[in-house]
C-alpha cells in the first residue's frame, strides 16, 4: 500500500501558539472498502483523488474510515445504503503519520465553515441518471385487409409486448402500409386504436380465430382495467387514441411511469398478456367520407347491432353501425383495391426500478352520467353511466347568425382516489374543438386543444384531428382529493351534425406523496427543479443545524443524535406567516360616459384614479356598470375592449386637459409613454392591462411571489410622475340591426368609408376598429326608441407595497386583429369551418413563463402558444355564455381559460422564435377579429433577497424528493458536527483534503 501525507499547503495550517498537552504519538486514518456485485445494467464510477485503480469489476460499495491511536482503536463506520446502487473501482488505503498531537489539536481553530461546506456538497453529491436506460421497441399489429368503404375492427390477443416488471414511458401507433408507409387519414382513418392487459393461464395458446372477438374465448382469461372511473370494462384500456396519434404528446416524464409486469399482482399459474382493437374505416372511394368516419347507419345501410339487436329509436349513427366487417356507401363504378395494413406501434419503457413513481391511469368521458348500478346487480343498463360517444346536433339558422354554433357537452365525475395529477390530454373526432378539465372550484387544470392539419399527407390531413395538445403538470401544483368532483367539457363545432363523437379525457395520476425509496438520480432532478427560495430553505437548514448542534454538543453528549435531527428539521421548517392581509383592494369608476343605441364611446382618459406609491399589481379586472352599479350585459353594451397604459407627466401639470377624453385633443407632447415589454412597434399593444367582453370570468390574478412593479422610484425622472390612462371601447347594441356586425365594426352598418382623421380606407377594408371610432354611429331598426342611458368601467385594482421579495414580471403582448374569410361548401362538408391563423414571434428577451391567456373576438375558438420546438407553453379556451345574464351572455365570449404556469417548467430564451396559433369558426365572415396572446416572464432566476414569507409559499411546494435533499444535508451537517466534537473530545483531529467521489 501505498502512503501519503494529506496535509498541504491549502489545508487548514497548525496555529504554533496552541498548547500542546497531549502524547506525541502518531495516528492514521485507513481508508478500506468491501464491496458487493452491482446489476451490469450499471456504469462504472470513479474514485477520484486516489491512485492504484483496481479493474474489472463494478462495485457496490460499504465505505469504512477507521482511526487508530497507538494501540488503541477508535471506530466510526459509515455506511452508505446499498440502496443508492454505487459504484467504485479503486480501493486505497492512505496512512497519515508523523504528526503530532499538538499539530491535531491546533487544527481546532480552523474555520468551521469547512464542515458547511462538507455538509453542502454532500447534499448537491449525486450519481448521473442512466439516460440510455429507456428501451424503444417497434411492433407490428397482425395484418388485416381493407377495401373501399370496408371497417376493421378486430381484438388481438397476445400481441407483442415488452415482457417483465418495466415501467411503460411511451405508446404510441399509426396505420402503415405493407412497405412501412404511413397511410394518411383521408384513405383509412383510424378511428381508434386502444391497448388492454389480461391475465391468461401459462401455457394457453392464442386460438386460431384470433381477432374476432365474438368468438374470443375469454373465460379462463383475467381482464384488468385502468384505474377508473367508468362502469365494469368500459373505457378500461391502459393505451390508446385515435385519429390524433401522430401529433400528441404522450411521453411520461421522469420519475414517473406504467408499472407493468409486477409477479406481485399476477396470479400464480397465469401470466400478464396484452390485447389489441384496431377500429380502421377505409374511405377510398366513399359517397360521404365524413359520414363514413362517423359511422352514419344509413351510409352502412344498418337497423340492427353486430348481435342482432334493432337500434333504439333516434339512433343514427355511431359504433354500434361501423362494426367489423361492415360496409360504407361506395361511389359507383369506383375500382376497388384491397390492400394490406397493419398498426405500427411503438413502445418506450425502462426496466423497473423502486425509485420510479408508479401512475395510475384514468379514462373521463363527458357522457358519464355518474349513475352506476347496485353491487347486488349482475347487468348494467346501457343507457346508465359512461356512454362513450355522442351526437351534435346542428345549430339553427339564428344561431349561426349570432355564432353560437358551438356545442358544449358538460360532466361531473366523481374521482375515486385522489393524488397529484401529472399529464392530462384528451380525445375527440372531427368537429371537435378542445376540452377543458377543472376542479370542483372553477380551476382548470388542463385544456387540450384539437390540431387540425392542413394538407394531404400522413399527419397532416386537412379537416381531420391530426393531434391534441398535451398537459405536463409540475408534480404538486394539482393535487386532487378522494371524490373530489371534477368538471369535464368538450367543445366541438355544430354547424352540421355530428353522430358518434367522443370526448375522452386521459389523465395520469400519481399518489400524493408517492411511498418509494429514493435514488441520487432521481434527487439530481428534483436539485434541478429547485427555485432560489427553495435553495434558501435548504442553506438556512443546514446552517441552522451546524449552529445549534455545535453550540449544544458540549452539554448534549449523551443525547441522541436523532433528537438533534429533530430539532435540525424543526429548525428548518420555522418561518414566519405571511400577511396574507398585505393585499389591498380598490374599486375605481372611470369619468361617465353616455350610450344611446347603437352608438360607440372610444375615449382615452388621461390621470384616471389608480394606486400610487412604489407597489406591486396582483390584479387587475373591469366591467361595465350603470349609475347604479349594476353590471350590464354585453348584448346591450358590448366591451369591445379597455386597455389601461402608464405614462409619465411634468410634475407641474397639476390639471388634466378640459378635453380629457377625446385623445383628438389631448395635449401629449409633455407626456412620456411607457410601454409594457413588447412586441409589437412603438405603442402598439403597449398597454399594462386590459381586456375585453370576457374580463367577467378570465382568471388574471397574479401568484406569489410576482408582481407587476409599478411606481418604482428609480425609474421616474425628477420632474416627472408616474400616471395612467384609461380606454373604454363600448358599443351599445341595443335596437340594433345586425347586433354581430355592430361589434365586429362592419363599416357599411356604420356607414363609414373613411377613418377618424379623414383618410379613405384601403378597398379591401371592411370592417375593424377604423369604422367604430368614438362617437361613431351603427345602424338602428327603424322606429327604435332611443333611450340614452349614463355607463362607467368600474375596475378592481389589487396590489401590495413593494419588497425585495417580489419577483418582478414582465408583460408581454402578441399580435393584432385581422379578417376571418367564410368557408366554402366543401370545407362545411369535410369540417373545414376552422380558420387558422398562425405567427412567429420572436422574444427579444427570455425567461421564466407564469401566466398566459388569449383575447378573442366572437366567434373565436381558442388559441395557443407554442415553444420554437413544438411544445405547448399555453392552451386558451374561449368560454361562451349560455343564458341573458351578465357573465353568462350566450353567443358571446365571456372568458378565456388561463395558464398557471409552474416557475422553472417553461423557460423562453433571448431571440427565441415562439408560435401563435388563433382559431376561429369560420362558417361566417367575421370582420376586426382578434388574436392577442398575454403572457407574464420573470427573470431567470429572479436575483432578490428572501424573506421567511416567501419561503413559506416555497416549502409548500417541495416534493418528496426535494424534502429528501434537505434530509440529507441536514443529516451531513449533524454528522459533520458531532464528528468534529467527538474528536475535539479525543484531543486531536486531522482533516482529509482528498475528496471522495462515488
Amino acid at each position: 500500500m501505498k502512503e501519503k501525507k494529506l496535509l498541504n499547503k491549502h489545508q487548514c495550517q497548525p496555529n504554533e501558539d496552541t498548547d500542546d498537552s497531549d502524547d506525541d504519538k502518531p495516528f492514521r486514518v485507513t481508508l478500506a472498502t468491501t464491496s458487493t456485485a452491482l446489476p451490469k445494467t450499471q456504469s462504472p464510477n470513479v474514485l477520484k483523488g486516489l491512485s492504484s485503480p483496481v479493474h474489472g469489476s463494478s462495485h457496490s460499495a460499504k465505505t469504512k474510515v477507521s482511526i487508530k491511536k497507538s494501540d488503541k482503536d477508535l471506530k466510526d463506520d459509515i455506511s452508505l445504503s446499498s440502496k443508492f446502487q454505487l459504484k467504485i473501482m479503486e480501493v486505497h488505503t492512505v496512512r497519515i503519520h508523523d504528526f503530532d498531537d499538538d499539530k491535531a489539536r491546533k487544527m481546532q481553530h480552523c474555520s468551521q465553515w469547512w464542515l458547511l461546506s462538507l455538509a453542502v456538497f454532500l447534499l448537491a453529491f449525486t450519481v448521473q441518471a442512466n439516460e440510455n436506460g429507456v428501451k424503444t421497441a417497434v411492433f407490428l399489429s397482425p395484418k388485416f385487409e381493407l377495401g373501399a368503404g370496408q371497417v376493421e375492427d378486430k381484438y388481438y390477443l397476445n400481441v407483442d409486448f415488452p415482457r417483465g416488471h418495466i415501467a411503460i414511458k411511451e405508446f404510441n401507433g399509426e396505420v402503415v402500409d405493407e412497405l412501412g408507409n404511413p397511410v394518411p387519414l383521408h384513405e383509412t382513418y383510424l378511428h381508434h386504436w386502444v391497448v388492454r392487459k389480461y391475465y391468461a393461464p401459462k401455457g394457453v395458446e392464442v386460438p386460431e380465430n384470433n381477432g374476432d372477438h365474438q368468438k374470443l374465448d375469454m373465460a379462463e382469461n383475467i381482464r384488468v382495467r385502468n384505474a377508473g372511473v367508468c362502469q365494469g370494462d368500459v373505457l378500461g384500456q391502459y393505451f390508446g387514441i385515435g385519429s390524433e396519434t401522430r401529433k400528441t404528446t404522450v411521453y411520461i416524464p421522469n420519475p414517473y411511469g406504467i408499472e407493468i409486469g409486477n409477479p406481485a399482482e399476477i396470479p400464480s399459474e397465469y401470466e400478464e398478456r396484452w390485447m389489441l382493437n384496431v377500429h380502421a374505416i377505409d374511405t377510398r372511394g366513399v359517397v360521404d367520407r365524413m359520414g363514413c368516419t362517423e359511422c352514419r347507419c344509413d351510409l352502412y345501410n344498418l337497423t340492427r347491432d353486430e348481435h342482432g339487436r334493432p337500434f333504439p329509436s333516434g339512433y343514427v349513427g355511431g359504433l354500434k353501425c361501423c362494426h367489423d366487417k361492415t360496409q360504407c356507401m361506395v361511389q359507383e363504378g369506383f375500382e376497388n383495391i384491397k390492400r394490406s395494413l397493419y398498426l405500427r406501434y411503438t413502445v418506450k419503457w425502462v426496466d423497473w426500478e423502486d425509485t420510479i413513481v408508479p401512475v395510475k391511469i384514468y379514462i373521463l368521458d363527458v357522457t358519464d352520467d355518474g349513475k352506476r348500478v347496485d353491487h347486488g346487480s349482475t347487468e348494467q343498463v346501457e343507457s346508465q353511466g359512461c356512454k362513450v360517444e355522442y351526437d351534435v346536433e346542428s345549430c339553427n339558422g339564428n344561431d349561426l347568425e349570432n355564432n353560437r354554433c358551438i356545442d358544449t357537452k358538460r360532466a361531473s365525475i366523481v374521482m375515486p382516489h385522489g393524488g397529484d395529477v401529472i399529464y392530462g390530454v384528451a380525445h375527440q373526432h372531427s368537429g371537435g374543438l378542445g376540452s377543458t378539465l377543472f376542479r370542483e372550484d372553477g380551476q382548470p387544470i388542463c385544456s387540450s386543444i384539437a390540431i387540425y392539419g392542413e394538407g394531404e399527407e400522413a399527419g397532416n390531413e386537412a379537416g381531420y384531428i391530426v393531434g391534441m395538445t398535451s398537459c405536463y403538470i409540475q408534480p404538486g401544483t394539482v393535487r386532487i382529493s378522494d371524490k373530489e368532483t371534477l368538471i369535464l367539457e368538450s367543445y366541438y363545432n355544430s354547424t352540421q351534425k355530428h353522430t358518434g363523437v367522443m370526448c375522452l379525457f386521459y389523465i395520469l395520476v400519481a399518489d400524493s406523496p408517492p411511498k418509494h425509496v429514493f435514488s441520487l438520480a432521481i434527487l439530481l432532478d428534483a436539485l434541478k427543479m429547485l427555485s432560489v427560495y427553495q435553495w434558501a430553505i435548504v442553506f438556512i437548514g443546514v446552517i441552522a443545524t451546524v449552529i445549534g448542534t455545535n453550540h449544544a454538543a458540549r452539554k448534549m453528549q449523551q443525547c441522541s443524535q436523532w433528537w438533534l435531527l429533530s430539532l435540525a428539521i424543526f429548525l428548518l421548517a420555522l418561518t414566519v406567516q405571511a400577511n396574507e392581509n398585505g393585499v389591498k383592494t380598490a374599486v375605481f369608476l372611470s369619468p361617465k360616459f353616455e350610450l344611446g343605441a347603437g352608438q360607440v364611446e372610444d375615449k382615452i382618459y388621461l390621470n384616471i384614479d389608480f394606486p400610487r406609491g412604489h407597489v406591486a399589481i396582483k390584479e387587475f379586472n373591469g366591467e361595465v356598470v350603470d349609475e347604479l352599479g349594476n353590471p350590464v350585459p354585453l348584448h346591450e353594451t358590448y366591451l369591445h375592449h379597455w386597455v389601461v397604459g402608464k405614462y409619465y407627466a411634468p410634475k407641474v401639470v397639476d390639471e388634466v386637459p378640459e378635453g380629457n377624453g377625446d385623445h383628438h385633443k389631448l395635449h401629449k407632447s409633455k407626456h412620456i409613454r411607457v410601454r409594457n415589454a413588447g412586441v409589437c412597434q412603438g405603442d402598439v399593444l403597449g398597454q399594462y392591462f386590459g381586456i375585453g367582453s370576457e374580463t367577467r370570468k378570465t382568471k388574471v390574478y397574479i401568484p406569489d411571489p410576482y408582481g407587476i412593479e409599478i411606481g418604482n422610484p428609480a425609474e421616474i425622472s425628477s420632474e416627472y410622475e408616474e400616471r395612467w390612462l384609461l380606454n373604454v371601447h363600448a358599443i351599445d347594441t341595443r335596437g340594433v340591426v345586425d347586433r354581430m356586425g355592430c361589434t365586429e365594426c362592419r363599416c357599411d352598418l356604420y356607414n363609414i368609408t373613411k377613418d377618424e382623421h379623414g383618410r379613405p380606407f384601403p378597398s379591401e377594408y371592411v370592417g375593424g376598429l377604423r369604422c367604430c371610432h368614438d362617437k361613431s354611429q351603427c345602424m338602428v331598426q327603424e322606429g327604435f326608441e332611443n333611450i340614452k342611458r349614463s355607463l362607467y368601467l368600474r375596475y378592481t385594482v389589487k396590489w401590495v407595497d413593494w419588497e425585495d421579495t417580489i419577483v418582478p414580471v414582465k408583460i408581454y403582448i402578441f399580435d393584432v386583429e385581422y379578417d376571418v374569410e367564410p368557408c366554402n361548401s366543401n370545407d362545411l362538408g369535410n369540417n373545414g369551418c376552422i380558420d387558422t391563423k398562425r405567427a412567429s414571434i420572436v422574444m427579444p428577451h427570455g425567461g421564466e413563463v407564469i401566466y398566459g391567456v388569449a383575447h378573442q373576438h366572437s366567434g373565436g375558438l381558442s388559441s395557443t402558444l407554442f415553444k420554437e420546438d413544438g411544445q405547448a407553453i399555453c392552451s386558451s379556451i374561449a368560454i361562451y355564455g349560455e343564458g341573458e345574464e351578465p357573465g353568462n351572455e350566450a353567443g358571446y365570449i365571456v372568458g378565456m381559460t388561463s395558464c398557471y404556469i409552474q416557475p422553472g417548467t417553461v423557460r423562453v430564451f433571448d431571440k427565441e422564435t415562439l408560435i401563435l396559433e388563433s382559431y376561429y369558426n369560420s362558417t361566417q365572415k367575421h370582420t376586426g377579429v382578434m388574436g392577442l396572446f398575454y403572457i407574464l416572464v420573470a427573470d431567470s432566476p429572479p436575483k432578490h433577497v428572501f424573506s421567511l414569507a416567501t419561503l413559506l409559499e416555497a416549502l409548500k411546494m417541495l416534493s418528496l424528493y426535494q424534502w429528501a435533499l434537505i434530509f440529507v444535508g441536514v443529516a451531513a451537517a449533524v454528522f459533520g458536527v458531532h464528528y468534529l466534537r467527538r474528536n475535539r473530545k479525543e484531543g486531536s483531529y486531522q482533516s482529509i483534503n482528498r475528496a471522495v467521489d462515488i
